[in-house]
């Protein structure tokens, strides 16, 4: 498709052409497939709603646009998503003229506590299997839980990390692959050190090959991964396997304990600090826990007189 002149007419321009224009300059700015994958899951859904010109997109499209995803029964939370990358889309539009500024106001709503796994649960997970007697993929299920269990780590730079990107000398791990296109590095535990040099014992490899592979040694696929813990997890009585409750657990239990924001910032790989507030905000029913023992008033108490 030849590329859209700028004196093209805004009246002739409709959405999927515009898009078609977004998608390329998004990828020239090489951001993540996942993200390109997740504008265009997003713009087709636009898309079903409104075929017309981006010229006559306007404040009361925006509106519309909110009433028919609340028809389809999407959560607030998702809506919200939906108006982020949407928001993104037209201001490129915007820049380029092709349509007037609208205003997009997010849905005001109740965040809840994220769900995260108990200690029970991790107790059961992260307790190793019997190597003599189980199959790699177990194995490797296993190591992976107690990757993402230590670490906190997104999994899709899970599936990118190669066996050199785990330096055990000085205790790090790099990140190739990351949102951000930022390297990564976060600290090796001791507890994690001793499970990943087990685990190397069983899948050997050199240093350009991926730390956890697919049984043909090519790199694991996202849905894979999710698979497997899914089904590793049924198999213990564990009913909850989505694998970013390992990472919701992680920045929990990290609040909980008094950790550094700003080391979590850097751990979780986030560009600032509002996702680390937003973990803070979410947690707070539990910050409660251990609130005795810091209060400050507790340092003064006197003993209680019988009156």
């Amino acid at each position: 498709m030849a590329v859209i002149s700028m004196k093209r007419k805004q009246e002739e321009l409709i959405v999927k052409v515009g898009f078609e224009e977004f998608l390329r300059q998004a990828k020239a700015r090489n951001l993540a497939s996942a993200t390109i994958s997740s504008y265009e899951a997003i713009f087709n859904r636009f898309y079903t709603f409104y075929e017309g010109d981006i010229a006559f997109i306007n404040n009361d499209t925006i509106m519309s646009f909110i009433e028919y995803l609340q028809k389809t029964g999407i959560k607030l939370v998702s809506i919200n998503t939906y108006l982020r990358h949407m928001k993104a889309i037209f201001r490129f539009w915007e820049s380029k003229g092709y349509m007037q500024e609208v205003k997009i106001r997010f849905l005001k709503i109740q965040e809840e506590v994220k769900d995260v796994f108990s200690d029970q649960d991790l107790s059961i997970l992260l307790k190793k299997p019997d190597t003599k007697k189980c199959t790699f993929q177990e194995i490797r299920t296993w190591s992976v839980i107690n990757f993402l269990t230590g670490t906190g780590c997104r999994v899709g730079a899970l599936t990118e990390i190669k066996i050199g990107d785990v330096d055990f000398s000085n205790g790090l791990i790099q990140y190739g692959n990351t949102k951000n296109k930022k390297a990564q590095y976060v600290p090796l535990s001791h507890q994690l050190t001793v499970v990943l040099m087990e685990y190397l014992n069983h899948r050997s490899g050199t240093e350009n090959d991926y730390l956890f592979p697919s049984e043909d040694n090519t790199k694991l696929l996202e849905s894979s991964v999710t698979h497997n813990i899914k089904y590793y997890n049924k198999r213990r009585g564990v009913k909850e396997g989505n694998c970013h409750l390992f990472r919701h657990t992680f920045a929990k239990n990290w609040i909980l304990s008094g950790g550094d924001p700003l080391r979590l910032q850097k751990i979780l790989g986030h560009s600032s600090l509002a996702m680390v507030q937003h973990y803070a905000n979410i947690f707070k029913a539990d910050l409660k826990v251990g609130y005795e023992e810091f209060n400050l008033l507790s340092k003064f108490s006197r003993p209680k007189i019988k009156m």
